[in-house]
């Protein structure tokens, strides 16, 4: 389907707001004051690093601005901005308003930043360094603002019947400690035109009429990623349309200090009774049919839901995968079996629910631990079938008699298990039982589940009764007494981990990702940052101790 002339339409004929003030810009930004975000970056700081993160902190800051610091601005009011959009990117001009005490006092905190006075222009304009040599940034004072423009033609943002007044753009309800926000219907015809005209050079560079595409890989993978392109540009101009009826889309950033959560947030609101209200109001939650697999004795875990939330997508994927079956030879011993997982995967995808969860869990009364997973498959029996018979045909016999079939039933549903084989240089079934450390595994209606413990038959009898429920897009959670006592099980640096996590026995999200609709569309990222960037970083400083890895 071609989009261009409907979006060209929708760029003229959408209205657009006149005044006789200053063009209003459509895209606007604040920041909290600079004591709040100064404070609430030590905190981060102090999160991740503990004190010396927050010394570094300082010091660079010291080293940065000398021994005045911010003197010069003033930390009690907002910091605001805007952008002033042009049909050509390279015509684009960004404005950022900085709060001062005085012109004297922030000159001199920017020579102390930019290590050079700023150049006196006449007429109240001044110069500062760009950031990029190809553009220019000029500075102009106007109701105790400074108000700097970055652009490669930044003076005509500040005459003074183009500056936008601050009361104009800081909004006091909001809350974040940055947000930005973008005002469709002060978008200009011929910016909307701009971005149609982007779109179609986007699907142009896309394009698959070569065989290859734009992305750059071979004929056989481009075939198989060819169905689910044309979808997705099928996708990107729908969307583009419904914009026609927004209002305004948000993105705010904010860290909650008590619970550790640094959030970035997008919003996206439409006009009343458009149709991309609709659409948002009709959003329904996301679940996860595995959910609950993550329950309290969780040391480590995850749950997911594949993004097939729409039909180009799922109708995309399906496509693809059907182009993947075919490039399996037909002579290949495994050809039975994924055609039926080939097959699966396409009835899974078809009906956007595509649920992926794995946690280990404990430890036990023996302290030893267990792992469950569950990956959602529409109807398994084939699949169960085929699988089996490629173990039988296929595998060594002395790896076939570790399988023991219909182990054991849970009502219908068969339980299969398969023994593990314990004490070899890396042990993997250490923290699991060692020795008497079992996999079970079962092909539910819905899914394909699996169990790793001593008592994996039981587990997957629990897991098997697992119920579905409303779920984040993805969740990473730990728990950091259960994951330190992990940690040592297998031998690991369990003592650091303690320190840098706590032992804490309490499940946590150390990283998110939530969709959700009604009012507005919501998408909200958020980490924890004090579960993964002290581990991250502690397990840098590790790597660098190592005298293994220095030789």
């Amino acid at each position: 389907m071609r989009y261009a002339l409907v979006l060209t339409a929708a760029a003229l004929f959408a209205p657009i707001a006149l005044s006789a003030d200053p063009p209003a810009p459509p895209i606007t930004f604040q920041t909290q004051p600079a004591n709040r975000v100064l404070g609430d970056l030590r905190a981060a700081a102090d999160l991740i690093g503990g004190e010396k993160a927050v010394k570094a902190l300082n010091d660079s800051i010291k080293e940065r601005f000398g021994e005045k610091g911010f003197n010069g601005l003033d930390m009690i009011r907002p910091v605001v901005g805007y952008v002033n959009l042009a049909p050509k990117p390279e015509d684009i001009t960004a404005v950022i308003a900085f709060p001062i005490t005085n012109e004297k006092d922030f000159l001199a905190l920017c020579e102390r930043f930019n290590k050079g006075k700023p150049e006196d222009l006449g007429k109240g304009l001044y110069q500062l360094p760009p950031l990029e040599p190809q553009y220019k940034a000029r500075m102009r004072f106007s109701e105790q603002y400074a108000y700097i423009s970055y652009g490669s033609k930044p003076e005509p943002a500040l005459e003074a019947k183009a500056l936008v007044p601050v009361n104009k753009l800081y909004d006091p309800a909001e809350q974040a400690l940055f947000a930005g926000k973008l005002h469709f219907d002060r978008l200009t015809p011929e910016v909307k035109l701009a971005a149609a005209k982007g779109l179609e050079d986007f699907k142009r560079a896309l394009d698959f009429g070569n065989g290859r595409g734009g992305l750059g890989i071979g004929a056989q993978e481009a075939a198989v990623f060819k169905p689910l392109v044309e979808e997705f540009e099928k996708m990107v101009g729908r969307y583009f349309l419904l914009l026609g009826g927004g209002d305004a889309a948000a993105l705010r950033l904010n860290l909650d200090v008590p619970t550790g959560d640094l959030s970035v947030e997008a919003t996206l609101n439409g006009k009343p009774d458009s149709a991309l209200s609709k659409a948002i109001a009709g959003f329904k939650p996301v679940g996860n049919k595995f959910a609950g697999l993550l329950g309290p004795d969780t040391a480590v875990g995850f749950k997911t839901r594949l993004p097939f939330f729409n039909d180009e997508l799922k109708a995309g994927a399906a496509k693809s995968l059907e182009e993947g079956q075919k490039l399996v030879p037909a002579n290949d011993p495994a050809k039975a079996l994924a055609d039926e997982i080939f097959k699966g995967l396409i009835r899974t995808v078809k009906t956007g629910e595509v649920d992926i969860v794995g946690a280990v869990r404990g430890p036990n009364k023996d302290g030893d631990f267990s792992v469950v997973a569950a990956g959602a498959f529409e109807d398994t029996a084939a699949l169960e079938k085929e699988f089996k018979a490629f173990v039988e045909k296929n595998a060594p016999e002395n790896e076939q008699e570790r399988f023991k079939w219909s182990a054991d039933k849970a009502g219908t549903i068969n339980i299969h298990t398969y023994k593990m084989a314990g004490g070899n240089f890396f042990d993997v079934t250490k923290p699991f039982g060692g020795d008497k450390c079992v996999i079970a595994f079962a092909f539910a209606p819905k899914g394909v589940f699996v169990a790793v413990g001593t008592d994996a038959v039981t587990v997957m009898k629990d897991a098997l009764t697992v119920k579905a429920a409303d779920a984040p897009v993805i969740d990473i959670v730990v728990n950091p007494d259960r994951l330190v006592k992990l940690v040592e099980k297998t031998g690991g640096p369990a003592a650091q981990v303690e320190r840098v996590l706590g032992k804490e026995d309490k499940l946590v999200s150390a990283m998110s990702l939530a969709v959700s609709g009604g009012k507005e569309l919501k998408v909200r990222y958020a980490i924890n940052l004090r579960i993964l960037p002290p581990a991250f970083f502690s397990s840098l400083e590790r790597n660098e101790a190592d005298p293994i890895e220095k030789n």
